[in-house]
């Protein structure tokens, strides 16, 4: 079995609670260090997980020879770090959101395609269980085609570190916005083609946005609906998917998707009056719609094993889980809602 060396770039949550042990645990990898200029988290890594630590970036590069950068540091960091690494022959797996701007993710991608590396963004809500249920029920074509998929994450939340600073490249709309968008994008199966966004500050106490309202109509003209809402404390339905004959709703007490819908054989038939005066007065034809129902339940699914999905990537050559090209187009539209809510700013209350 090929072995990939590899350093994680960052001991803060996402690398110390996800990227550092699903890598010493994946036998395809070889983890021997992990940066960060925090000497009490090396500390940390190295009695728990026994690898070299690094303060310095460059220092590691210049140290190590490696086959994979794990970037998990803050996003204002990526697109330097993902550059230095490519220049020094190394191949880069990095955390959303790939850059704080398409220009920087668009300097990303020439490195990568000038110094022949590979490189893909850490886009783990594909791999969730829920996913993998929701997109077996739509392989089912119970509710026939798409038009609207609507997701909600509310919460109500007073962000104080750096997520809630415009100059790390924080707010909502960079943080679960680049899960949310790729994931609907994802499940559209098309590109974006008009962009409308309302960035807000309400509970945060940074700068950047802390409620996103957005609404993306993609080329195949299905509508993107996202609300990302950290000043909410009543919850909201996460999910609802609409298609021709039903809908689709995430129950997220029994973890569950709930299918609503109709074949469309069972409608009878019914005829359009243009007139403008309705027969017998009556608006709409009254018939009885014979709805069927069906629960899938998540906890028939698996999670998609997400290195082993690295794995496959950058030790086997196999494509990619998330390819670039996806990403970039998540990087796009983020851009298109910061130019619609106003450069960005979100408006403070």
């Amino acid at each position: 079995m090929k072995t990939l060396r590899i350093a994680v770039v960052g001991a803060g949550r996402i690398g110390w609670q996800f990227h550092i042990p699903q890598a010493v645990q994946h036998a395809g990898f070889d983890l021997v260090a992990v940066v960060d200029p925090r000497q009490e988290r090396l500390d940390e890594v190295q009695a728990e997980f026994g690898v070299a630590g690094y303060r310095d970036y460059a220092e590691l590069l210049d140290s190590e020879a490696l086959d994979l950068v794990v970037i998990a540091s803050p996003t204002h960091f990526h697109v330097d770090q993902t550059v230095a690494a490519f220049e020094r022959g190394c191949d880069v797996f990095c955390d959303k959101p790939m850059a704080p701007t398409l220009e920087g993710a668009d300097r990303m991608v020439a490195a990568m395609k000038a110094h022949g590396r590979r490189l893909m963004i850490y886009q783990p809500h594909r791999a969730m269980a829920d996913v993998v249920a929701l997109r077996h029920v739509l392989q089912q074509d119970l509710i026939g085609p798409l038009f609207m998929i609507k997701r909600a994450w509310p919460m109500y939340r007073r962000r104080n570190d750096w997520q809630g600073l415009n100059k790390y490249g924080g707010g909502m709309l960079n943080n679960f916005g680049a899960h949310l968008i790729d994931l609907l994008l994802h499940l559209s199966g098309s590109r974006a083609e008009r962009v409308s966004c309302a960035l807000r500050l309400v509970a945060g106490l940074g700068d950047a946005d802390d409620v996103v309202k957005a609404v993306i109509e993609t080329e195949s003209g299905m509508i993107l609906d996202l609300d990302i809402n950290m000043a909410s404390p009543q919850p909201m339905p996460l999910w609802h998917v609409l298609g021709k004959y039903g809908g689709i709703l995430f129950d997220e007490e029994q973890q569950a998707w709930r299918v609503r819908y109709v074949r469309p054989d069972e409608l009878g038939p019914i005829e359009l009056h243009e007139e403008l005066a309705a027969p017998e007065r009556r608006y709409g034809s009254g018939e009885v719609i014979p709805w069927r129902e069906a629960v899938v339940s998540v906890s028939d699914f698996e999670a998609i094993d997400y290195y082993q999905k690295c794995y496959a990537y950058y030790a086997l050559g196999e494509a990619p889980f998330v390819p670039v090209e996806e990403t970039r187009e998540v990087m796009r539209v983020l851009d298109a809602c910061r130019r619609s809510a106003g450069d960005g700013l979100a408006f403070r209350y």
